[in-house]
């Protein structure tokens, strides 16, 4: 009995190949397309949704694809692992840009966005789209004094995210006073301070370049 379930398990494993294989590829691809179809028939939050609203719709959107989601990944990740499929590299590539675009484009966690970016280039380096995102995933790290000196007093809140994109959702702070919305939205500099935009109901009346200090160097 232990001599044939050896065998057993040695005809198995040998019938897995380590070279690209289309049947292992049609198969992937069937199921990728079913992931595909359930994402996109996610509900969307109805215009105009705010940025909270967009957030919690896109994490449970996650969690209700995500069991199929992450067997699917692991399943394709085992075989580019195991047969070095270049197929299988673009798709994995793919599935990390558009995490990476969802901390980039939607939490503002530019430092997270690069790491999934870096990642998708390592796995398909000829692709140039993933090289334009690491540059402005790292150009958006940090506020730039350039782009900040463009916010004038009076402007709106679209056009300030035009200018210098949106800060993370807890760098937003807000309090309502005599029914007026006072806000503030806080910038990291690349020395380690801060700049921040103040805005009363969604109008730009102040800015101050160093709102925040660096923290002092450790001893």
């Amino acid at each position: 009995m232990l001599v044939a379930l050896v065998f057993l398990a040695a005809c198995v494993s040998t019938s897995l190949s380590t070279r690209p294989s289309d049947r292992e590829w049609n198969a992937l691809m069937t199921d990728y397309t079913w992931i595909e179809n359930l994402r996109k028939a996610q509900p969307a939050p109805a215009p105009p949704a705010s940025r909270k609203q967009m957030i919690e719709a896109a994490l449970e959107n996650h969690r209700k694809l995500e069991p199929m989601y992450v067997a699917f990944m692991d399943k394709l990740k085992a075989y580019h692992d195991r047969a070095g499929d270049p197929r299988a590299a673009a798709v994995l590539a793919r599935e990390k840009v558009i995490m990476g675009d969802e901390y980039m484009n939607l939490l503002s966690r530019y430092d997270k966005a690069l790491e999934f970016y870096r990642a998708a280039a390592q796995l398909d380096p000829s692709d140039a789209e993933v090289q334009k995102r690491i540059t402005l995933a790292e150009e958006r790290r940090y506020v730039s004094m350039s782009a900040f000196a463009a916010v004038k007093s009076g402007m709106k809140e679209d056009e300030v995210r035009k200018l210098v994109g949106l800060p993370r959702e807890d760098w937003i702070k807000q309090v309502v006073q005599n029914s007026r919305v006072y806000s503030v939205w806080i910038y990291p500099k690349a020395d380690g301070g801060a700049s921040a935009i103040y805005f009363d109901n969604g109008v730009v009346y102040h800015t101050n370049w160093n709102a925040a200090t660096p923290a002092p160097p450790a001893r």
